[in-house]
């Protein structure tokens, strides 16, 4: 449990976020000092163009450079909108790291009292709504908990929550206080003892109407894993919305993981071991993806897929999750502005040019999809029906035209690799990867 809590999203992306953020605030801070009379910033001394320099390439590493250059040029005011973004982000991960703290209270209650202040904020960084409060990814004898603020009418659920809520634990004895809201106490909280709040779906049913207030309620999560389902996220215009759970959507990731488990156990072992949440989102023209901020979080587009895609989606990002975690304790490429180049390599996969680490990261990964469905097929040549009711014969034909493509693909992306390398590119880790990765495409192209 320890493992999961350090490994995970809420500690790293805390952690994450307090890094980026607090180098964003010393730039601007550092830019601010060296404005001239007439309040401009381009056009400086070297030192000045250096710190934009390095402020433009930390906001380009975020989803919010758009938002802090929404003309795509440095002006003057940057450093000024930098310094409240970034005091506002910092703000937001500490009531994160607020909520996670109290729910590792539940997770292990003990005598002394626990007294915290939490907010209510969307965050589709992290598949939240802004009715909702997480206490982590971690799931105790009670699941993995949120502090939710509902109501049964229509009229009710259309009121916004409150700002900040006031939590207190007791021992195991949790009370809620929030302005507008009646106070809440909940004994035994985060315990095996579940309240009728907690059941999945009880709020939906039928029966009195209640005041709108705060619950502790249970996330959902896929069955037979530790892995927390979030609601759906949508795409819209200006923005990214969290919307409500979709509907049976736990069983059809549960029969997609089913399928690597039976084709590749130690695979499907990985799943659960580095993916601790999965953010469903609806996004036309996305297949998935994850971010190194936001460590063992899958953003997968879930609709109009089969099993087998969702298989495969759920297997390749986690391998992104692990290349990221390595990337934590091993530098792979070389410092220098030919590994930052953002145009330097042609993707087979994107049919647009890249940097070096992301061509890095798309061989890496898409051999786990060549691997899945290599054993995908062996399953269904020696055991036609173990996999029956998953595949079906089009997935079949379409698994096998795939892996040819994807065989095709890596050869191309590991070649490229194969010349950075050589011309000194890679760091000693990353050309042991190479290596590693050149071994198992030539076990797997012999296959």
């Amino acid at each position: 449990m320890r493992v999961r809590i350090l490994t995970g999203p809420d500690v790293r992306g805390f952690l994450a976020e307090a890094e980026i953020w607090i180098e964003v605030r010393r730039l601007a801070l550092s830019l601010l000092k060296s404005r001239g009379r007439d309040g401009r910033l381009a056009g400086g001394p070297p030192g000045r163009a250096r710190l934009q320099a390095r402020l433009f390439d930390l906001l380009s590493r975020t989803q919010h450079l758009t938002t802090l250059v929404p003309r795509g040029r440095i002006d003057a005011a940057l450093p000024a909108r930098c310094l409240r973004f970034a005091r506002l982000r910092l703000d937001d991960a500490t009531f994160d790291l607020a909520a996670l703290v109290l729910g590792l209270g539940l997770l292990q209650p003990r005598p002394a009292s626990l007294a915290l202040v939490l907010q209510f904020r969307e965050d589709a960084e992290q598949g939240r709504s802004r009715d909702r409060i997480d206490l982590g990814t971690i799931a105790g004898p009670a699941g993995p908990l949120a502090i939710a603020f509902t109501g049964t009418t229509r009229a009710v659920s259309t009121r916004r929550p409150p700002t900040r809520v006031r939590a207190e634990l007791r021992g195991a004895t949790l009370s809620l206080k929030a302005r507008g809201a009646p106070v809440v106490v909940i004994p035994a909280a985060g315990t095996r003892l579940i309240a009728p709040d907690l059941e999945r779906g009880r709020q939906a049913r039928g029966g009195p109407t209640r005041r709108a207030g705060l619950r502790l309620v249970r996330r959902d999560m896929i069955p037979g894993t530790s892995i927390i389902l979030a609601p759906v996220v949508e795409s819209r215009p200006r923005c990214l919305r969290v919307t409500r759970e979709a509907r049976g959507l736990t069983r059809l990731l549960a029969r997609a993981l089913r399928i690597v488990l039976v084709a590749w156990p130690e695979a499907h072992r990985e799943i659960e071991r580095r993916t601790f949440m999965v953010v469903p989102i609806r996004e036309p023209g996305t297949v998935s993806y994850s971010m190194a901020a936001r460590p063992g979080i899958s953003f997968i587009n879930v609709f109009g897929k089969s099993r087998i895609d969702l298989a495969d989606d759920l297997l390749h990002e986690t391998a992104h999750h692990r290349l990221h975690d390595l990337q934590e304790t091993a530098d792979l490429l070389r410092p220098g502005p030919e590994t930052l180049e953002v145009q330097a390599f042609d993707s087979p996969w994107r049919g647009a040019r890249r940097p070096l680490h992301g061509l890095l990261h798309g061989a890496y990964t898409f051999l786990y999809r060549a691997e899945l469905f290599r054993r995908v097929l062996r399953v269904a040549r020696e055991h036609p029906r173990t996999l029956a009711s998953e595949l079906g014969s089009a997935s079949r034909a379409f698994v096998r035209k795939e892996l040819r493509r994807e065989k095709r693909m890596i050869a191309s992306a590991l070649r490229d690799l194969q010349a950075a390398a050589r011309s000194g590119l890679l760091a000693p880790a990353g050309r042991q990867l190479l290596k590693t990765m050149r071994a198992w495409f030539a076990r797997l192209d012999r296959a």
